[in-house]
């Protein structure tokens, strides 16, 4: 049987999951054009507004400032990059002018994870392979981690009774995670 206190000999102490948290891309039509001496280029406001709409719905905060370039020519295949903030953290957009009449795609250049999700998820997985009836999984105060693939975060655990510290290690733009749990020690988070 394994034991919480024999995790690093006798139990995998590193494993991998999809917390699922990111939004892959959001394609937008019918952002507004504009014509400047013959040539469309989008509306900057157009596009920030349908992003900053999209950033809302998807990661349930308000409406974030999002700064694009004032032109951006209209013609397929154009590319243009935006910047906001969630929950105080900069946030990169790329995106591509992809059809006719401001049909766009916008992607996220970082991993967006929702951090109550992350927890709902490590809990479970750790409820699962130490087959323990409760855990508790705190990650830290941010309701959105904005981070990137090869980047770490820290969370405590307490699984039956046992206080542990999990070093989560995102590993791509989808939100997959590798998790390892190391023995807790009070003042790391």
């Amino acid at each position: 049987m394994t034991t919480l206190q024999g995790l690093t000999e006798r139990a995998p102490a590193h494993y991998r999951t999809l917390l699922g948290v990111l939004a892959a891309m959001a394609a937008f039509t019918g952002c507004s054009l504009t014509s400047i001496k013959g040539r469309d280029t989008l509306s900057a406001s157009s596009v920030e507004a349908k992003i900053a709409a999209q950033l809302t719905r998807n990661y349930a905060v308000a409406s974030p400032k999002v700064d694009c370039p004032l032109s951006v020519p209209a013609r397929v295949g154009s590319k243009f990059s935006c910047t906001t903030k969630l929950d105080g953290q900069v946030l990169s957009l790329a995106g591509t002018v992809t059809g006719p009449h401001g049909r766009l795609v916008v992607r996220p250049t970082s991993t967006i994870i929702v951090v109550s999700a992350a927890e709902d998820q490590i809990g479970k997985s750790l409820a699962r392979t130490f087959k323990a009836a409760a855990t508790d999984v705190s990650c830290g105060t941010r309701a959105l981690l904005v981070t990137s693939p090869g980047r770490t975060f820290t969370c405590a655990a307490v699984i039956a009774g046992t206080h542990r510290q999990v070093v989560v290690t995102v590993t791509n733009l989808a939100g997959a995670v590798a998790m390892r749990v190391l023995p807790y020690k009070p003042g790391q988070r």
